[in-house]
């Protein structure tokens, strides 16, 4: 028992002196490719999740939807930044 007390004051006293760290995410711009022209449903789709995730992710990102229609979205799936 005084063993578990012991190690339990440790880690308390241990953890006083983390740092609280900023978001990862904290003025940065998320892109989110959408690989079908501007105006369909899966465009709309991906706007709509760009509206509602940045209340989800730490730091409020701005989020893009970009649009890369082309070879049956093959075009957008070979993107890489």
């Amino acid at each position: 028992m005084l063993v578990r007390f012991i190690l339990l004051i440790a880690v308390l006293s241990w953890s006083n002196e983390l740092q609280a760290q900023t978001p990862f995410y904290q003025g940065k711009t998320i892109r989110l490719v959408a690989g079908t022209p501007a105006g369909s449903v899966y465009d709309l789709y991906a706007r709509m999740v760009a509206q509602v995730i940045p209340k989800h992710i730490p730091g409020t990102p701005n989020i893009i939807v970009q649009n890369m229609p082309g070879v049956a979205s093959m075009v957008a799936a070979c993107f890489a930044r």
